[in-house]
């Protein structure tokens, strides 16, 4: 096998298939004899491990299942929950302004602009047009909280660029993503 390949190596140089001062690597198709697939004991480095022939035919019984609640667990009734006691969070009850009180920002003059919507009505920030759709409150809080539905164009009757709640704590969890233009909601208006 070395001669066949030593042969094909210098027929390739002859015909200029390979450049000069290429290095050329032969790798053997064959096994190499020798080695040996079995592996080697970690505890007595150089021995073999025997390995056990493997029998697919064979199947090894498990051991039955013990009658009754070996571990002594017992049930559960359907709909209970593991672990540690559930307690219930009431959560706020929200109310619909009659509008609400949004900020502006032109990132590259810095002109920060008060908006102030009605619910359905659209007003203009350089050349976006900003609809408000809907902006709610908690019940037992309304001046603390805001979760506006807003939806931005570039121009009038285009996809929208954003259509999404804003949440007045958190202006960063849904933000507009403009390169020129900044909107967020402050509060609802109730009047």
């Amino acid at each position: 096998m070395a001669e066949k390949m030593l042969r094909i190596f210098l027929v390739l140089l002859a015909l200029g298939a390979a450049p000069a001062g290429a290095q050329i690597v032969v790798v053997p198709l064959d096994p190499v004899e020798g080695t040996d697939p079995l592996p080697l004991d970690p505890i007595n480095p150089g021995e073999v491990i025997p390995l056990d022939p493997i029998n697919p035919g064979e199947v090894i019984p498990l051991d039955p299942v013990p009658e009754g609640d070996p571990l002594g667990l017992e049930p559960l009734p359907p709909g209970s929950v593991v672990g540690e006691e559930v307690t219930t969070v009431e959560e706020d009850t929200v109310a619909s302004g009659t509008g609400a009180m949004l900020k502006g920002l032109d990132k590259l003059s810095g002109a920060v602009e008060d908006l102030t919507l009605a619910r359905g009505e659209t007003a203009g920030l350089g050349w976006l047009q900003i609809t408000l759709g809907d902006c709610r409150y908690p019940v037992d809080n309304p001046t603390g909280e805001a979760y506006a539905w807003v939806v931005i164009r570039e121009k009038a009757g285009e996809a929208p660029i954003f259509e999404g709640w804003m949440v007045a704590s958190s202006p960063a969890l849904n933000a507009l993503d403009h390169a020129r233009f900044d909107v967020w909601v402050t509060n609802c208006t109730t009047e």
